[in-house]
């Protein structure tokens, strides 16, 4: 699991099993960086519950553990750093973001590689970052599934929240357009971004349909084909793939 907190655990739970995942099945929580929508008290709670180690980097650990721990809750902690790490068959590879504000820690976004019936096969996370860099593009090419932050379109936070500096912490939908290009265009498999989550969406920053016509049109001008583009969404379940 990556992060876990902005719904309550009940609902947390309820999702899981939906999908007929049963929590104690979970071998990890990864935790990207320390911001409360990401890491809260009901992460500890359930990793505590069902005895999941939490993964984070030391640096984010020490920002939040006074403000998040649970008492009387044991969990256990994994520290990691830069480097790759394992997760039972699972390889994670962190890579750096451009995140700041708060208890947020050392941000990183993620590369997930797993194998399948001898294939390899790779999944990508970038959310919460102000920018993308070419390593960062790098880090995610072949990635057949990615789950990308399109939190606003910049004209309307300018219009909306002028001297608000939080949505500038965050992908508009022209910098996640490029994103995708880039990654595409410099990817060798040619299933690459076929399943594409446009996360962290902002509810007043941003329109649904704007964000989704907007990426539409941007990767179609750049003859980019076979991506299924998907709306993420805070407050119900998004839409479940399996990514084989």
């Amino acid at each position: 699991m990556i992060d876990c907190a902005g719904i309550d655990l009940k609902e947390i739970e309820k999702d899981l099993r939906d999908i007929e995942l049963d929590p104690s099945q979970i071998n990890g929580i990864v935790i990207t960086h320390g911001h409360e929508d990401h890491i809260c008290k009901d992460t500890f709670k359930i990793a505590s519950r069902y005895g999941i180690p939490i993964y984070i980097h030391h640096d984010t650990y020490q920002v939040i553990k006074e403000r998040y721990w649970v008492k009387n809750h044991q969990v256990k902690i994994m520290h990691h750093t830069e480097k790759p790490f394992i997760i039972n068959d699972i390889k994670i590879m962190p890579f750096k973001t451009f995140h700041s504000g708060g208890y947020v820690g050392k941000p990183f976004g993620l590369r997930i590689e797993y194998k399948h019936k001898g294939s390899r096969h790779k999944v990508g996370l970038l959310t919460d970052t102000s920018k993308v860099t070419d390593s960062m593009v790098r880090m995610l090419y072949d990635c057949k599934c990615l789950i990308i932050e399109c939190n606003h379109d910049r004209e309307l936070a300018q219009v909306r929240s002028p001297n608000q500096s939080t949505w500038r912490e965050h992908l508009n939908n022209e910098a996640a357009t490029e994103a995708l290009i880039k990654i595409k265009n410099g990817s060798t498999d040619s299933l690459a971004l076929k399943h594409v989550f446009l996360a962290h969406i902002s509810e007043r920053h941003n329109k649904p349909r704007t964000l989704i016509n907007r990426i539409s049109n941007g990767i179609r001008k750049e003859n980019i084909t076979g991506c299924d583009l998907m709306l993420t969404y805070r407050e119900k379940r998004t839409q479940v793939k399996k990514i084989l």
